[in-house]
């Protein structure tokens, strides 16, 4: 260190964050520097104090800094800041931020300079950075087609354009100035048909935070109506509102487009000529359906990529017509053809070559018209054999009284009759629901058509659900002459879509259960807490203590009530280790035996080589326990529960039929009994809570809701088969898994442990922080209560004092219990973490599973479990 530098301010100066240095007036040596300084600039101390500043200053920034330093000199200033460039040792430019002070002699004279130098390249290279991002972006939106822009909704309904490019101009007619604070401008652009679908789907996508699509009209004051097409994704911000980032484009040219194709496509796919287009060469490249019928094709596919020459029925007919095309651009005429019944036909046709971009003949274009003259009947009964034959609809024609014509092979197939002879004749009102017949005649007649589902009635009496499209054919005078049905079954697709309703209810009910159980946790906390503190009080043989010790088992009662609604909601934290399933089964096994009664034979048939699942154990016997109890209860006069253990796997096909199910190696779990079973509509409210066939009194209805939470909650599927009077099996498939762990161990009981060490202690429950305060401090532990996140961490960052223990809620306002870990971590890397709570909704734990290495004390918690769960966290190494 030079001499000079001493006390107090020698340690200042040797901070490690700043560069310090007294340099000469005269010859603008540096004659003391700090070791921050020589990292600065790349020099050793001893070679430092032999440069001036200026010969180390960038040759383009010396002349600015040797004016500051010149007025200053003259007496015009007592120091100066400058943001300058240095030249390292190595060569490389820093960018640093210079403070530069004056001290004066009582003469005036300058006796030295002091001054600071802070490396600010990081900063410069990051608002480089940013400007050229800015420059880029402003580039970018400028080649984008459209605009690009954010759109704001708030709670409390306004909305703005926190950004968006000067193309919005185009979309809008409005400026992005317009619209930054207030978008209302630009949904009086939008045509007043489309105002309330566009407000549907921009509040549905800040429900679900999905995708916005959409497309629709504008009507502005220069363009007049025009069609637009935007996309954007949402977020969600902190304050509540939702934030849209995406882009809008002019989709008016392709909409009219669009719709020109369609009336084209329309015009020529419904067209009662057959028109047909070949290449070049004279295979064909499209027809449509009237030419199929023409010919009596029902696929197009078997058409296509054949020669035009093969619909001729003289080879020597169709030579004349590609030469006169050929010749002349076009022919007309008439031509003969055999139909693919063999019949022949004569169609009047008009054939054209039509150009390509590039103005030279592309194709081939032809109309058919049929103008054989035969029996219309005998016409229309071989049209409708051939085109709806084959449809995978089911299709038939009646009479004007309702009375069956004809049906197609499919309508046979779905009603299961084998010949048409079964069918025709009778009236088809008898193919559906007696109760829903009437009114669908009705429907049918007074309206020309009709859409709709109905239920249908198999050949053997069972019934289908089937959406039914229906239309009446009318003569000149608009009498019925004819109705037609086509028929599809959705039986499959309305169990599957009753299936997702259901799946969706489960999660509704779960969220709520949830809520309701951390909520009642914390409410237990407080109950068990001064319990504890009011019995440690009393002599264990009064009858206070008594009569507290029958609250504490009903406060447990309620406790591992609340376990059921959180393992239904799957917001249980667990603990799964990789399990045998075999040892659960086997060690229950006798408990299950005496749970049963005698009555009851309990069977097992586990597999040898069973695989490993992860699971928690504690859930896995409560899965097994819950099932047995339900399977005893089906079993009033006794029966046999059987156990069995099975490696399975399951494949495409069945995760084809099952959509929550993943295929894969799986453990299979089935508990089977021999008691009463279920019918239909008691399997369709199984897993619903609080549902229960027993008793009042006899039951909470959570046992099997649990069941399915825990299963759900770890990647598992269950399947439940039963009849009335055949017994019932639940079958638990889990995922396989191949790895292997060392259980962690809980901390030891008895008697309560006591502390010297200091406890921060955040809990914004009033009622739980006062409570848990006062045990602690009993304990010998300095505790510090604090109410919120952010109140803990502004008051951890002032102490002084050594902290050993974070006991934090994880649920709170504000600030997270996992926030406020992270970053008083990062403040006091040797603190220790204690986490609490009732659930913890994926903040110290995916999907309900605890990670490893955090110490968690799970609400409610008596004050035993939180003495003991404060001292294991105390003593686990700071390295964990």
């Amino acid at each position: 260190m030079e001499s000079g530098l001493t006390g107090e301010f020698r340690r200042f100066y040797e901070l490690p964050f700043i560069g310090m240095a007294v340099t000469s007036p005269s010859s603008k040596q540096w004659l003391h520097v700090n070791q921050a300084l020589c990292d600065i600039l790349g020099y050793p101390r001893e070679e430092l104090v032999t440069k001036s500043w200026a010969e180390l200053t960038h040759p383009e920034d010396l002349a600015v800094d040797v004016g500051h330093f010149e007025r200053v000199m003259r007496g015009e200033a007592d120091g100066y800041k400058l943001d300058k460039r240095f030249i390292r040792k190595d060569g490389a430019v820093i960018y640093a931020s210079i403070d530069v002070v004056a001290e004066r002699l009582t003469d005036g004279t300058i006796d030295r300079f002091y001054a600071t130098v802070a490396d600010i390249t990081q900063r410069k290279q990051a608002e480089e950075a940013l400007r050229a991002s800015a420059e880029l972006l402003a580039n970018l939106a400028r080649q984008v087609p459209g605009v690009i822009y954010q759109y704001r909704a708030f709670p409390d309904g306004r909305s703005c354009f926190p950004f968006a490019s000067e193309a919005i101009w185009d979309i809008y007619e409005v400026t992005p100035e317009q619209v930054r604070e207030d978008a209302s401008v630009v949904f009086t652009r939008i045509h007043p048909d489309d105002l309330a679908e566009g407000v549907r789907s921009i509040e549905e996508s800040a429900r679900t935070l999905t995708t916005w699509k959409w497309e629709y009209r504008v009507v502005l004051p220069e363009q007049g109506l025009r069609w637009r097409s935007g996309i954007a994704r949402p977020e969600r911000l902190p304050d509540g509102s939702t934030l849209w980032h995406g882009f809008i484009t002019d989709s008016t040219d392709r909409q009219l487009a669009q719709q020109e194709l369609l009336r084209l496509n329309a015009a020529i796919s419904e067209s009662i000529n057959g028109i047909a287009v070949a290449d070049l060469s004279g295979h064909l490249t499209y027809v449509n359906k009237a030419f199929l019928q023409l010919w009596g094709y029902s696929d197009s596919q078997e058409v296509l990529g054949r020669h035009a020459t093969e619909f001729w029925r003289s080879p020597k007919r169709a030579a004349e017509v590609i030469t006169a095309l050929q010749a002349h651009g076009s022919d007309s005429g008439e031509m003969s053809a055999l139909r693919t019944d063999g019949t022949e036909r004569t169609f009047q046709f008009n054939a054209n070559l039509f150009p390509g971009p590039d103005g030279n003949p592309a194709g081939l274009l032809a109309s058919f018209l049929d103008i054989t003259v035969q029996k219309a009947a005998e016409s229309d009964l071989r049209l409708k054999d051939q085109t709806i034959a084959s449809s995978l609809n089911g299709i038939a024609i009646a009479d004007a009284h309702g009375t069956i014509v004809y049906v197609n092979a499919a309508f046979l197939r779905m009603w299961g009759h084998a010949h048409i002879d079964e069918v025709v004749g009778r009236p088809i009102i008898s193919f559906v629901d007696v109760g829903e017949a009437g009114q669908l005649i009705d429907f049918w007649v007074a309206r020309g058509e009709w859409r709709g589902d109905v239920t249908a009635r198999r050949k053997d009496g069972s019934r289908f659900d089937v959406m039914l499209s229906a239309n009446v054919v009318r003569d000149a005078d608009g009498q019925v002459q004819h109705m037609m049905g086509s028929f599809v079954d959705v039986t499959e697709a309305k169990r599957l879509q009753a299936q997702l309703l259901q799946s969706q209810k489960m999660q509704s009910v779960g969220r709520l259960a949830g809520g309701v159980a951390h909520d009642f946790n914390n409410l237990l906390t407080v109950m068990k807490g001064y319990l504890d503190l009011s019995q440690a009080q009393l002599p264990s043989d009064s009858a206070l203590s008594r009569d507290l010790a029958e609250i504490d088992r009903a406060v447990n009662s309620a406790a591992a009530l609340t376990q059921q609604l959180l393992a239904f909601s799957r917001k249980q934290v667990i603990h799964p280790r990789v399990l045998d399933l075999n040892a659960s089964v086997t060690n229950l096994h006798s408990m299950l035996s005496r749970l049963l009664g005698e009555d009851i034979e309990v069977r097992q048939a586990l597999s040898a080589d069973l695989g490993r699942v992860r699971f928690d154990p504690t859930q896995a016997e409560q899965i097994l326990v819950n099932l047995a109890v339900n399977a005893r209860d089906a079993m009033p006069d006794g029966g046999q529960l059987t156990l069995e253990t099975a490696n399975v796997t399951l494949d495409a096909h069945y995760a084809k039929e099952h959509p929550d199910a993943e295929p894969g190696e799986y453990v299979m779990l089935a508990v089977s009994d021999t008691g009463t079973g279920m019918d239909a509509e008691v399997k369709s409210h199984l897993f619903e809570p609080f549902f229960t066939t027993k008793d009042a009194g006899r039951g909470t209805g959570l046992g099997l809701p649990m069941v399915f939470g825990a299963v759900t909650q770890n990647h598992g599927r269950i399947e439940v088969y039963s009849e009335p009077g055949h017994g019932t099996t639940f079958k638990i498939y889990l995922p396989r898994v191949n790895d292997d762990e060392s259980p962690r161990l809980s901390p030891s009981v008895g008697l309560l442990p006591h502390g010297t060490e200091t406890i921060v202690f955040v809990e914004d429950e009033d009622s739980i922080r006062t409570m848990a305060v006062r045990v602690l401090s009993k304990l010998g532990y300095e505790v510090l209560p604090f109410r919120s996140g952010m109140a803990a961490l502004q008051a951890v960052s002032a102490m002084t004092q050594p902290i050993d223990l974070l006991l934090t809620d994880v649920m709170m306002p504000g600030m997270k219990g996992r926030e406020l870990a992270d970053r008083v971590r990062a403040l006091r890397p040797d603190i220790r973490v204690l986490f609490a709570s009732g659930y913890t909704e994926d903040v110290i734990a995916r999907q309900g599973v605890l990670d490893d290495g955090v110490d968690f004390l799970p609400k409610p918690f008596s004050t035993s479990a939180l003495a003991l769960r404060v001292r294991a966290a105390l003593d686990r190494p700071a390295s964990e």
